[in-house]
């Protein structure tokens, strides 16, 4: 099946973003506004449509340029191509041609890739973003959203607001605790180091909100909001979420070590998930239920608790373009990971 990629102008973002946000597939990820997120971090950004023979594009993909040592860079596709799998051999032709000097372009697409991949020269490698989620339907009432949680879950909600906490979204001071966001955002950073996972650091959350909060919002497609539980005045959860078409992420969270018999964070969840619900969103991702590594976490348990739908993703893929510099790359990988690195 002929398939040309097609570099798409700036003129194009409202039919670029309708298409991704409409496909099955599709994720804030391959938004047009993370897109120019990713610029601003210093990233260079190619955006193509997927064009066939038919007037309608098949689908569309995002890809971010990642630099490896050496001078040396790949593509990258979160979450994309948003394509189905039939075009993924035309596609791979084409994205070859298009980056003659990347090592490799990796995929990341939320359909599978269907047949053998590695027949069609897609190599199996380590996730970047979550294989599996959870994902609540919105379009059930309430009542409904309560009965298929835990009863432990339900319990909890009702006991975090029994005890009085407060749940605000907005990017306003918080009466008695700090300035502005940045406490909110101080407890994600917090959280991370104490729990020992990858996160990033304050500025970058920082930097974040100022692009898709402050700057210009009613003309973003992507929305954020950040949530804060309180008790008595002290904040001991915040959420920084993530809407875009019928969707909102979960992206990144925090909890204080104190007072976890209010049991806040549940509360936090509840009220971000009704406001979804009001804003006519359809869908609730919870962001991940296992490690990179493919390893259920700590945290899984909390948002299993929720009920909905587990989902699992293809995973991350490489397209070798330079084979001897890919195979050389591999190798310089595996010999970081046996050294700890």
């Amino acid at each position: 099946m002929h398939m040309q990629p097609v570099l798409i102008p700036a003129t194009e973002k409202t039919a670029y973003d309708r298409l991704v946000a409409g496909a099955a597939s599709g994720s804030f990820l391959q938004s047009w506004d993370w897109g120019e997120w990713q610029k601003a971090l210093g990233r260079q950004v190619a955006r193509y449509f997927l064009q066939t023979e038919k007037e309608n594009p098949a689908g569309a993909v995002q890809l971010v340029r990642m630099p490896l040592p050496l001078g040396r860079h790949y593509w990258y596709a979160p979450y994309g191509p948003v394509i189905g799998p039939e075009y993924l051999p035309a596609f791979a032709a084409e994205i070859k041609n298009q980056y003659p000097e990347a090592l490799f372009v990796r995929i990341e697409p939320k359909t599978a890739l269907g047949g053998k991949p590695e027949a069609l020269a897609w190599r199996k490698t380590k996730n970047i973003q979550p294989g599996k989620t959870l994902v609540l339907d919105l379009n059930q009432t309430e009542a409904e959203l309560l009965a298929h949680m835990h009863p432990k879950t339900r319990y909890n909600i009702r006991l975090a607001f029994k005890h009085g906490v407060e749940v605000q979204k907005d990017l306003a001071i918080t009466p008695g605790h700090g300035l502005y966001y940045k406490e909110a955002v101080g407890l994600i950073v917090e959280t991370a180091k104490r729990q020992g996972y990858k996160g990033h650091g304050q500025k970058y959350y920082e930097n974040m909100v100022d692009f898709f909060a402050r700057k210009n919002p009613p003309t973003h497609s992507v929305s954020l909001s950040i949530y804060k539980a309180l008790y008595h005045s002290r904040l001991l959860a915040s959420a920084i979420m993530l809407d875009f078409g019928p969707t909102r992420t979960y992206l990144f969270g925090g909890s204080a070590e104190e007072d976890k018999q209010v049991m806040a964070p549940y509360a936090l969840h509840w009220q971000a998930v009704m406001d979804a619900k009001a804003k006519g969103l359809e869908t609730y991702d919870f962001w991940g239920l296992e490690t990179a590594a493919g390893k259920a976490a700590g945290f899984a348990r909390f948002k299993s608790g929720f009920g909905g739908q587990t989902r699992e993703y293809a995973g991350a893929y490489d397209l070798p373009v330079l084979k001897s510099g890919y195979q050389l790359y591999k190798l310089a990988r595996r010999a970081a990971g046996f050294l700890g690195r």
